[in-house]
């Protein structure tokens, strides 16, 4: 399913809100998520640094709903991996 999503570009994250009541902060706390799939809003620092995008997320509204409810926080934070480049970074989920 295709999210909005808001990338940090300081610390690399990649955040998005899984329900209307979730908000969801990147590592650094440049830039905050709220209002899930329906009401996307997003927050940021003056100074921050961030785009804007749609991520494919392989789930359902329903398991959004349910990691949100349970606080298992499987989704919402996609934290960046470093890859096979030095000093490359790929996201995942």
């Amino acid at each position: 399913m295709l999210i909005k999503a808001v990338e940090c570009k300081d610390c690399r994250d990649i955040v998005y809100s899984r329900t209307e009541d979730d908000f969801r902060e990147c590592s650094c706390g440049s830039i905050g998520v709220s209002g899930g799939v329906k009401y996307f809003k997003f927050f940021s620092a003056p100074s921050a640094n961030y785009e804007i995008k749609k991520i494919n997320v392989k789930t359902t509204l329903d398991n959004l709903y349910e990691d949100w409810y349970n606080m298992r926080d499987d989704f919402g934070l996609i934290k960046p991996e470093p890859s096979n480049e030095e000093g490359a970074f790929s996201a995942s989920q």
